[in-house]
């Protein structure tokens, strides 16, 4: 999947939106369904921190994370492990 870089918490509103402030990177993962209301208040908004993650920016604008990224509910039925790779693209493992 294609995702997007936004410039404000704000603006993540779509599966495999990510937003960088700092060390940290918010984003929606790319399994998140497509809703009406924010990620924030749907329990779809995720986070990165660096360390123990790295981020590079990409010449495109784009960021790439490094380990790799796995997310969870206490169920697991939401999970999703893989990548953010260079060009907002999404990969699993």
């Amino acid at each position: 999947m294609i995702g997007r870089r936004v410039e404000t918490i704000d603006e993540l509103a779509r599966p495999g939106d990510t937003g960088g402030f700092e060390d940290n990177i918010f984003f929606v993962p790319p399994n998140a369904p497509e809703r009406d209301d924010h990620p924030i208040r749907s329990g779809w908004l995720h986070r990165v921190c660096q360390p123990p993650h790295t981020f590079r920016e990409c010449d495109d604008g784009s960021v790439e994370i490094r380990a790799s990224i796995k997310t969870f509910d206490g169920h697991n039925v939401t999970g999703w492990h893989g990548f953010l790779d260079e060009g907002h693209v999404w990969r699993t493992t």
